[in-house]
C-alpha cells in the first residue's frame, strides 16, 4: 500500500507539471501529516535508505509510470491492423529540436485513436535525419512498418515534399501509405491568403498586431485600458496576439477588440493626452475609420465560422470522409456574410448609436454598402476559393465515400447496379496492387496488396446490403464495417477499407497540442531535465488517466520491481 501511495503522489505531480524531484518528499510529508497512517508507518518502519522518497526514488517511479504507459500503448498498437503515423518538430527551451511522435489507428470498439508514442531530440532537421528517427523508434519499439496506411505532416517541405521529403521517404518502405497534408494547416493558410489579397482586411490585421503590441508590452498602457473598461462596464479584456501560424488567434484578437472597441478607443486617447506617444494617436485614428470597425464587425462573423471548421477538424475521432461535407457546409455559411441584410450588417446597425457616441466614427447606409461591395465581397470569395482549392480531396480519399449509405440510390434504380464500381476500381489501384518498395536497410522487395480483386465482388454485394439498411451515418458505418465479425467475415476487403479510411489522420493538432504539453513540463527553471524522463513525463501527462486504479498500480510495480534493489520491498 505504501508504495502503491508514493507511486500516486509521482502520478499527481507529473500530470499536473509539477516538479517532481524537489516537490515530492513535501508532498509525502504533507500526506502523512494529513493522517495517511499506511505511508506514516511504513517511513517509520522503512530503512534510512529505504524510504523511497528521494530524487532517485521518484525519477525511478517517473520512468516505471512511463514505462507502464509507453507498453499499454504498444500492446494495443502492434494489435491494430493498420496505423499512421504523425509528426513535427519543435525547438525546446534549450534549444534542442524535438520531434513528436504520435500514430493513429483503430481500436477495438471501431473508433480512431491518436497517441503520443516519444518524443526525440534530432542532430538536424533535414528530411534524412527525421525519416531516420522515425525509422529506428518503430523499428526500436517492434512496430510493423508494413501495418503504416497514412502519414499525417504540416506542409513544410522537408515534411510533405514530392522528392526526398519525409513522406516521401516513407513511402519507399511502405508505398501504400497515403500523405495527408494537415488540414488545420490548409485552412489557416487559406484565411491568411485571403487576408493578404484583400487590402481592406490586410490593413486591419496590421492594425490589430499593432494594437496589441502597444498595450502588451506595457503594463501601464494596459491598467489604462483596464480602468476605463471598469468605467464603462465592459469586460475586462486583453487584445490577443494575432498570428499567422497560430490556428484561431485571429478569431480570438477581434473578439476582444469589438467586445471593448470603444475602450480601446478612449484608452488610446488618454495615453495620447497623457505622454504624447504618436502610436497611440495612430492607432486611435485607424480604429476611427468607418472601414476599419465595419471590417471587425464582418471578420467576428466570418472567423467564428473558419473557426468551427477548424475544431472539427482538430477532434480525434474525425475521418476523411467528413471533411468535405463540413467544408461544404461552412462555404454555404460563407455566401450569408455577402447579403445586404447579413447578420454582422444587423448587429453593427443596433450598435451604431453607441459606438458614435464614444468615437469620432460616423457610419452610413451607404458606406456599409460600399464596404460590402468593394472589401466584403472579394474577401469572401477569396476566402472560399482557397478553401475549395486547398481541401480538393485526393482521389484515393473521396472514394471512400462510396461507403455512405445515403449516396447508395434505390434497389430499383437505373443507377443502382453501376454504383460505386469506378470508385472502387480508384482504390483497387491503389490498395489491391503489389507495389515496389524498400525496407528500411535499403533491400528492395514487392510489397504485398492489402485488398484482393475478389472487393469488386464483395461490393456488388455489400451494395445491396447498404440499399436495404435505415439510411444511417457514414462513420457509423464505417465503424460497424470494424467492428462486426459478421461483415469482417462475409465483406474482409471491404472491412479492410474501411480500417484503413478510419486510420487515415485528417490533422496534426494532437502533435501541435503535445509541445504545448513540452512547454509545461520543460521550462526554463527545469531546463535541465532529461531526455528519457521529458519522454516519461510527457507520457504521464499525456497518455495516463486522472486516477490510477489498483489494477494499474499492480502493473506500475510490477515494471518498478524489475529493476534490480539491494533490499526487497
Amino acid at each position: 500500500m505504501a508504495i502503491k501511495a508514493l507511486i500516486r503522489c509521482t502520478h499527481f505531480l507529473a500530470r499536473r507539471h509539477i516538479p517532481h524531484t524537489t516537490n515530492f518528499d513535501e508532498l509525502i510529508d504533507l500526506i502523512v501529516s494529513c493522517g495517511a497512517e499506511d505511508l506514516k508507518g511504513f517511513l517509520e518502519r522503512a530503512r534510512l535508505n529505504a524510504t523511497y522518497t528521494s530524487k532517485v526514488a521518484v525519477v525511478e517511479f517517473v520512468e516505471a509510470v512511463g514505462l507502464w504507459a509507453e507498453e499499454c500503448l504498444l500492446k494495443r498498437l502492434r494489435q491494430a491492423s493498420h496505423f499512421s503515423i504523425m509528426a513535427d518538430e519543435c525547438t525546446d527551451v534549450t534549444t534542442t529540436e524535438e520531434l513528436s511522435i504520435f500514430f493513429r489507428w483503430v481500436n477495438m470498439d471501431g473508433q480512431p485513436v491518436e497517441h503520443f508514442l516519444d518524443i526525440v531530440p534530432l542532430k538536424a532537421t533535414d528530411a534524412k535525419t527525421i525519416y531516420s528517427a522515425l525509422v529506428e523508434f518503430m523499428k526500436d519499439k517492434n512496430i510493423q512498418i508494413s501495418k503504416l496506411v497514412g502519414m499525417g505532416f504540416d506542409g513544410a517541405a522537408t515534411f510533405s515534399g514530392k522528392h526526398n521529403s519525409v513522406q516521401s521517404l516513407l513511402k519507399k518502405i511502405s508505398p501504400h501509405a497515403l500523405f495527408v497534408h494537415c488540414h488545420c494547416h490548409l485552412l489557416q493558410l487559406a484565411c491568411v491568403q485571403a487576408a493578404n489579397a484583400t487590402s481592406g482586411i490586410k490593413h486591419v490585421y496590421i492594425t490589430l498586431t499593432t494594437l496589441w503590441k502597444f498595450f502588451h508590452y506595457s503594463p501601464k498602457r494596459a491598467e489604462s485600458l483596464k480602468a476605463v473598461q471598469q468605467v464603462l462596464d465592459l469586460p475586462e479584456l486583453k487584445v490577443v496576439k494575432p498570428s499567422d501560424t497560430r490556428w484561431l488567434s485571429h478569431e480570438r484578437c477581434v473578439k476582444a477588440v469589438k467586445a471593448s472597441y470603444s475602450a480601446i478607443v478612449i484608452a488610446l486617447n488618454n495615453i495620447y493626452e497623457q505622454t504624447h506617444a504618436p502610436e497611440a494617436l495612430g492607432i486611435s485614428k485607424a480604429l476611427c475609420r468607418p472601414s476599419t470597425l465595419v471590417a471587425i464587425y464582418l471578420l467576428d462573423y466570418v472567423l467564428p465560422q473558419v473557426a468551427k471548421l477548424s475544431r472539427a477538424l482538430q477532434t480525434e475521432r474525425i475521418d476523411l470522409t467528413a471533411i468535405t461535407p463540413l467544408v461544404d457546409a461552412t462555404l454555404n455559411t460563407l455566401d450569408d456574410a455577402m447579403l445586404p441584410a447579413a447578420n454582422w450588417v444587423l448587429e453593427l446597425m443596433d450598435a451604431k448609436n453607441e459606438i458614435e457616441e464614444v468615437t469620432d466614427i460616423t457610419l452610413t447606409t451607404e458606406s456599409i454598402a460600399t464596404f460590402q461591395g468593394q472589401v466584403a465581397e472579394p474577401f469572401i470569395r477569396m476566402l472560399k476559393a482557397n478553401i475549395s482549392s486547398r481541401f480538393i480531396s485526393q482521389d484515393i480519399v473521396s472514394s471512400f465515400g462510396i461507403f455512405d449509405p445515403k449516396k447508395v440510390p434505390a434497389a430499383d434504380s437505373s443507377d443502382f447496379h453501376t454504383y460505386g464500381e469506378d470508385l472502387i476500381d480508384v482504390l483497387l489501384a491503389h490498395y489491391g496492387a503489389e507495389l515496389p518498395a524498400k525496407t528500411a536497410g535499403g533491400d528492395e522487395y514487392t510489397k504485398e496488396a492489402l485488398i484482393s480483386r475478389e472487393t469488386r465482388e464483395e461490393w456488388k454485394t455489400f451494395r445491396s446490403y447498404l440499399s436495404k439498411k435505415p439510411k444511417g451515418n457514414l462513420h457509423l458505418q464505417l465503424k460497424e464495417l470494424t467492428t462486426s465479425d459478421m461483415l469482417s467475415e462475409i465483406f474482409p476487403n471491404i472491412s479492410t477499407l474501411a480500417n484503413i479510411c478510419l486510420s487515415i489522420p485528417v490533422s496534426t493538432a494532437s502533435v501541435e497540442r503535445s509541445f504545448s504539453k513540452m512547454k509545461l513540463i520543460k521550462t526554463r527553471i527545469r531546463n535541465r531535465i532529461g531526455q528519457s524522463q521529458l519522454s516519461y513525463l510527457m507520457k504521464i501527462a499525456m497518455e495516463t488517466p486522472e486516477t490510477l486504479s489498483s489494477t494499474q498500480l499492480n502493473d506500475i510495480i510490477t515494471v518498478w520491481n524489475k529493476k534490480p534493489r539491494r533490499i526487497a520491498v
